[in-house]
């Protein structure tokens, strides 16, 4: 199992706050249209006149604008309700001086978010609580409906302070991390531009080492605005300005706090996303092999049954004399003397080697051949003996055959989840900073051909289904490539399409299957009539979700190899979205294009070279990895 990553590594302090809080003013005479609430986590979505729609993120030691939607629940929970029963005109959104604190002002409405410890929002009206996240109480205050709200008592504000008369003694570091509210980040910065060892005690810093934290202070509070990213695999620390503390990891840069941290908290989500997929594909994976080894176990068991007990009959025609001779002796032996006089002269005889036991109830003694032990009954013809063990081998073959059956249709779950797992397509977050109503067809594989034909490939049973009965229509074309898994697809107005359009359609029926996973270069691919394609199945038979009857003659396309290639397409004016086809296509609708071939590099490693590459169109990643042929790859 995968273990969970954790995502809160990062809070928001009374300094990214007061950035914040000017960023926010873009708010003011907006209107709260909705409110949605995820467990401690709130979205605001804000309607500014003359601008787009705006959502304000809310969550513990975090609050900032995002581009990004989240997943919300269909049920909202009672305080959500509250805030868009209460939330209309944003007057300001306010830091409460240098404390943690914003304030959310609508009317005789205030909203006060309480971003420190483990985090609060309440609800007031005329400065009585009328909602709160959590009802707690302390020592010197309590939130609880129907009581008058009081803010905790306000943190040190060092903007336009001596810093020196606010620090205690102790430790430089955790002094300005605590007396002058700078958290841990900006407290080592200060440290670090100052050349100064951190826990250096603030009794042995000389005079000048004084006014070089004195400079750097000033520095870091007054700092002009320039937002950036640290990344260190995943996204490190969002900041307002340049950090000397992470100088040497990978940076971004942003026009806003906002933008920074909406890309910390996305990227971290979405690999924690990413990561329980992959728990709960691993955890499927792993319960499917043992499945089809226990399989294997089963059928390699039946196989040894069933020729042993072919061989042990044809011993019996092999050794027929010498066992009906044995058998005559013991029956003889028996009705003379009885069983148990019998069993002990064949204990203390020669024959002992050769019959090995006599079993009374049961009627049968044991005869070795070679190293082959036989169960010879007394009582029975010797035929109808060897009979028994072909019926037996019988029946293990047909068991065998069953469990083949049931050993492929798990292979083919193993085949399919693998499946998914390339063909991971679903976005953590649906980013709307673009407001592009997306096509229709953008939900499947598609390109233009050449010729400027529409080709359309599913993605997975649930698409194929989808394509067929709601997008194919009398004048279109319907192919499929003669290879297991391999996806329906459609040219729209494909009978008046040329050969051209034709093969580069079925070149992508066959790069979009499996075979490319596997390094086949070609396979043969059908075109047929729509009205060939049904889903009235044979009497007795049963078609599974996204499968097909092709009634009629197909007419067949030999050996069409893999071919693809990526490019920017332009969706519309000035929006480019990646388009990946066959080469000519590629060449022929998007200005530039890079050809792929399989290979050994995961698809968001492509996906970000590709993306490197086409910088100059601002490409989403995650459509190209939508649209990147199943499994590895490498730029030709």
């Amino acid at each position: 199992m995968i273990d969970r990553l954790p995502i809160l590594v990062m809070e928001v302090t009374s300094l990214d706050l007061s950035v914040l809080e000017e960023e926010f003013n873009q708010l003011k005479d907006g209107h709260v249209q909705k409110v949605y609430q995820r467990g401690s986590e709130l979205t605001i979505e804000i309607y500014v006149p003359g601008e787009d729609k705006k959502r304000l993120l809310i969550g513990p030691d975090r609050v900032f604008l995002t581009k990004y939607k989240r997943d919300n629940p269909t049920r909202p929970p009672g305080f959500c309700m509250e805030l868009r029963k209460h939330l209309s005109r944003v007057d300001s959104i306010e830091q409460r001086g240098f404390d943690r604190i914003l304030i959310l002002k609508s009317g005789d409405i205030k909203l006060i978010l309480e971003l420190f410890g483990k985090s609060n929002y309440i609800l007031t009206k005329n400065d009585k609580i009328i909602g709160a996240l959590r009802e707690e109480e302390w020592a010197e205050r309590e939130i609880r409906v129907g009581l008058e709200y009081k803010f905790p008592e306000p943190v040190t504000d060092p903007r336009g302070e001596k810093y020196f008369n606010l620090l205690q003694d102790g430790e430089l570091v955790r002094r300005l991390a605590s007396d002058l509210s700078l958290g841990g980040t900006y407290s080592e910065e200060a440290c670090k531009r100052a050349n100064i060892d951190k826990n250096t005690e603030i009794s042995d810093l000389t005079k000048e080492q004084r006014n070089r934290i004195e400079e750097v202070l000033n520095d870091i509070l007054e700092a002009g605005k320039d937002p950036v990213l640290y990344i260190d695999d995943l996204p490190k620390r969002a900041a307002p300005f340049s950090l000397q503390k992470y100088e040497n990891m990978e940076s971004e840069k942003f026009e806003t706090l906002s933008e920074a941290m909406d890309e910390y908290y996305y990227r971290r989500e979405k690999r924690e996303q990413e990561e329980k997929r992959k728990s709960k594909y691993n955890e499927k994976l792993e319960g499917l092999e043992r499945q089809q080894e226990q399989q294997k176990r089963k059928i390699e068991g039946l196989q040894k049954s069933s020729e042993q007990n072919r061989r042990n009959a044809e011993l019996i025609y092999e050794n027929y004399n010498e066992l009906e001779k044995a058998k005559s002796a013991l029956k003889r032996g028996i009705d003379e003397h009885g069983w148990t006089t019998v069993k002990e002269k064949i204990t203390e005889s020669s024959e002992a080697e050769k019959v090995t036991a006599l079993n009374k109830r049961n009627k049968f003694f044991s005869y070795n051949v070679g190293e082959t032990r036989l169960k010879i009954y007394l009582y029975q013809d010797l035929e109808a003996t060897a009979s028994g063990y072909y019926d037996k081998a019988k029946d293990s073959e047909s068991k065998m055959d069953r469990a083949r059956k049931a050993l492929k249709k798990t292979q083919e779950k193993i085949n399919d989840l693998s499946q998914e797992e390339l063909e991971i397509e679903n976005e953590v977050m649906e980013d709307k900073s673009q407001r592009r109503s997306k096509k229709w067809f953008e939900k499947y594989r598609w390109f233009y051909s050449s010729e400027d034909y529409l080709v359309i490939l599913g993605r997975d049973s649930q698409t194929n289904e989808m394509l067929v009965k709601k997008h194919m229509e009398d004048k279109d074309l319907y192919l499929h490539s003669d290879f297991d898994g391999a996806p329906s697809a459609v040219i729209k107005e494909g009978k008046d399409a040329s050969e051209t359009t034709l093969k580069e359609a079925g070149r992508a029926a066959v790069t979009f299957t499996k075979a490319w996973k596997a390094g086949i270069g070609a396979a043969d691919v059908y075109y047929v009539n729509p009205e060939q394609v049904t889903k009235e199945a044979e009497p007795g038979e049963y078609l599974s979700q996204g499968a097909f009857v092709i009634r009629g003659d197909r007419e067949y396309m030999h050996n069409i190899k893999i071919d693809a290639a990526i490019g920017p397409y332009e969706i519309e004016d000035g929006i480019y979205v990646p388009l990946c086809g066959p080469k000519d296509a590629v060449e022929e609708n998007c200005p530039e294009r890079i050809v792929l071939r399989p290979g050994n590099s995961k698809k968001s490693e492509i996906a970000k070279e590709i993306n490197r590459k086409f910088k100059d169109y601002n490409l989403d990643l995650d459509y190209i990895i939508r649209c990147l042929p199943p499994g590895k790859s490498e730029i030709e």
